[in-house]
């Protein structure tokens, strides 16, 4: 006669060891990702030139800087097991160029007078950023990725030395240096594509493309204190890659690029306006990579 109970208690035990070898092999294959997958790495050397514009709705003006800045850029990519990894990135400002912002009519006359320059204002312009992205990537086939998360960014710009145009059809600002603030959270969405490996590997390239949106933001402008201006309308688009080749034993030295174009709307707290704007920022330079 069988044994139900023997036969039961055998058929748990296999059971028990089926989990066990399948946790045991999650386990070796989790470790084995983390060891293989990932990198971190720092931008050395590295350059930032940011194309800044507004458009006021109120005035028929527009105005229009380019600055150059060193950039400094770090982060990791992490694997939590091989098919899905996230990434921690930074990007910092470091030493804010100068460069003369241009305000330029939209139409002949300004103010009621006639123009016989469209140079309405000219000022100093400086504008330094911080972004830290937070996102997680998840494999959808071979080096092809998901990518999603949020990021954190801020925003200073100061104008100073305000010299009217030609005609003196310009009301200058009261302050000698006018400083605006912005904060704001973004939620991320793009793919990526990413072979996540510098350990053993005679070369690495990735390649990144990003849509954000603005989910909160505050500005903040000395000329107007106790107003805060908090639209989040607005867009991101990036294009982000790097390649690096192997210098020694997990440590690779390589080039990297980014395209961002960002715009935000307008925002109106009662007669007071913060205009359209927009931003076009190339960030080139040379990075180090190491997982060792």
């Amino acid at each position: 006669m069988i044994d139900i109970r023997h036969v039961v208690v055998s058929a748990c035990a296999l059971v028990a060891a089926g989990i066990a070898c399948d946790a045991q092999a999650q386990t070796q294959d989790v470790a084995a990702a983390r060891s293989e997958l990932g990198f971190s790495y720092l931008l050395g050397l590295g350059d930032q030139s940011v194309s800044y514009s507004e458009r006021s709705s109120l005035l028929p003006v527009r105005s229009k800087a380019t600055t150059h800045s060193p950039l400094i850029v770090s982060g990791a990519l992490y694997a939590i097991n091989r098919d899905l990894l996230f990434s921690l990135d930074s990007q910092l400002t470091f030493a804010p160029g100068s460069a003369t912002e241009s305000w330029t009519a939209t139409s002949g006359t300004f103010n009621g007078q006639t123009l016989t320059s469209r140079i309405v204002q000219t000022n100093g312009f400086s504008l330094s950023q911080n972004t830290t992205d937070l996102l997680g990537h998840y494999r959808v086939t071979r080096d092809w990725f998901a990518v999603g998360g949020v990021a954190l960014h801020t925003q200073t710009f100061k104008r100073y030395g305000f010299v009217q145009g030609a005609d003196k059809a310009a009301a200058l600002p009261a302050d000698r240096t006018v400083e605006e603030s912005t904060s704001e959270a973004l939620a991320d969405i793009g793919v990526a594509l990413e072979p996540g490996r510098v350990r053993d590997e005679p070369m690495h390239y990735g390649l990144r493309a990003m849509l954000a949106v603005p989910m909160w933001r505050r500005t903040d402008n000395t000329q107007s204190p106790g107003v805060h201006f908090k639209s989040s309308s607005g867009l991101d688009a990036s294009l982000e890659g790097r390649c690096s080749w192997r210098i020694h034993d997990g440590i690779h030295a390589g080039v990297w690029g980014q395209w961002l174009e960002s715009r935000r709307d307008r925002s109106v707290v009662g007669q007071l306006e913060l205009p359209d704007s927009r931003t076009r920022t190339l960030s080139v330079g040379l990075e180090l990579l190491w997982k060792l």
